[in-house]
């Protein structure tokens, strides 16, 4: 357990077991706190407004998520913090062993004096502190959870205490310390495991039989000559989409619902992937069964927009709409079943139409406006070919143009048309023309 520190009328506070080492050619000291002492020493109130001393601006939202993490997570982990203090604040006493002789220079007991306990300062870790102490205030309010509480004062959180009260060198620290390269969303989709979506991403590449072995693991997107899909966090974003819509938000209580379902949302994810994209394009038919072999992906990604990452995640969108309204699915497969993907088309092609690739463009727009368009206009032409019942052919609005040769000749028409005017007296109207 991590020692109390009295802070009373003595020259020292009571000495700390602490780690002493250098670095940058300052004296570090390294030790562990239990946050009801941690409270009590650290510098309150950070400003919300405007950049102070050693610190940014306070985001009052990220402290309250923090906040809300220690107060609902038994298995919660902070960081260590980073602190700054006058030199001359400290002493250092290395332990020692029966003869009086130091056992190590750099393990023994810390004292920071009470007089220049007001040189300390947060460079990195305000939020946190925000965060541990708005935590307490709330539980030591409420009677019913002073277990919590308790829990709380005696857990402990790693502080790391520089021997430098320079300014103008802790706001270099700040911005060095901040440096470190983020976690890539790769990494993130693999080992949260407390998003439901990384959850059913992850099942997908193993039990899928679209997606398994064609997932990329260790990049955040796939590459044109990639052999894989998708990746998997845009994976995880796709069904995350197919589950609450393309602007959908997964709150704290989504997906705590979904955690504790999390077997119901294998199985629907499954089902979108194993029956319905198949069903929607031959080209994830052929995939599933084992008709295009991964090396020919590459071969086929130039071929054909079904390929795209965006599209899959405009169908993840699709389905969603539909399927909320209690539609039967096939009807959308048939019709997307239908659409030509070619890249390079020009207007009457349904992505070109919808707006999400340009006229002989060779790839979908990734912009959150144009693919959600892209979304509602596909929908709507699906309802206008096939979700209203009709059993007439499907609209070349999303058919495209027909390939070489099946096309006939407008010369071809000008003689019957002739001939049907002249039996008309020599006028009509355009659609009893052609009618006849």
């Amino acid at each position: 357990m991590a020692p109390i520190i009295p802070q009373g009328n003595n020259q020292f506070m009571a000495p700390i077991p602490a780690h002493r080492f250098q670095q940058g050619g300052r004296d570090v000291y390294y030790f562990a706190l239990d946050l009801a002492t941690l409270d009590g020493l650290l510098p309150h109130r950070v400003d919300e407004s405007m950049i102070r001393q050693a610190n940014r601006r306070l985001t009052p939202s990220h402290a309250k998520n923090i906040q809300n993490y220690l107060e609902t997570r038994d298995d919660w982990l902070l960081g260590a913090m980073l602190l700054g203090i006058a030199p001359d604040a400290l002493e250092f006493e290395p332990y020692e062993d029966e003869r009086g002789e130091p056992i190590s220079e750099n393990f023994g007991e810390l004292r920071i004096r009470n007089r220049r306990v007001n040189t300390m300062r947060i460079f990195d870790g305000q939020h946190r502190r925000r965060a541990i102490q708005d935590t307490l205030t709330q539980l030591e309010s409420d009677e019913h959870r002073s277990n919590r509480l308790t829990a709380l004062q005696e857990a402990s959180v790693p502080i790391v205490l520089y021997a430098e009260d320079d300014m103008a060198a802790l706001r270099q620290m700040f911005s060095d310390a901040s440096k470190t390269k983020r976690i890539e969303a790769n990494v993130v989709a693999q080992f949260d495991q407390r998003d439901a979506f990384n959850q059913a991403a992850r099942y997908l590449a193993d039990k899928s039989r679209l997606f398994s072995g064609r997932v990329e693991m260790n990049r955040t997107t796939v590459a044109l000559r990639s052999h894989y899909l998708i990746s998997i966090n845009q994976l995880a974003e796709t069904l995350k989409t197919l589950m609450l819509g393309y602007s959908g938000r997964n709150s704290r209580a989504r997906n705590s619902t979904f955690i504790q379902d999390i077997d119901e949302l294998f199985a629907y994810c499954l089902s979108w992937a194993d029956e319905f994209m198949p069903a929607a394009r031959k080209e994830y038919d052929d995939l599933v069964e084992r008709k295009v072999a991964n090396e020919h992906i590459p071969f086929h990604r130039s071929e054909s927009l079904a390929y795209s990452t965006t599209f899959m995640r405009i169908l993840a969108g699709c389905y969603h709409d539909w399927c909320t309204k209690n539609l039967d699915w096939q009807p959308l497969a048939a019709f997307l079943r239908e659409a030509l993907l070619e890249p390079g088309s020009g207007r009457g092609t349904l992505l070109v139409d919808a707006g999400v690739v340009a006229v002989g463009g060779q790839s979908l727009f990734a912009r959150r406006q144009e693919v959600d368009g892209a979304i509602k206009y596909i929908l709507q032409q699906a309802k206008i070919g096939y979700g209203q019942g009709k059993k007439d052919s499907p609209s070349r609005h999303y058919l495209g143009k027909l390939p070489g040769g099946q096309k006939t000749p407008e010369v071809e028409y000008v003689e019957p048309i002739l001939q049907t005017l002249i039996e008309m007296g020599g006028s009509g109207e355009t659609a009893e023309v052609v009618k006849v």
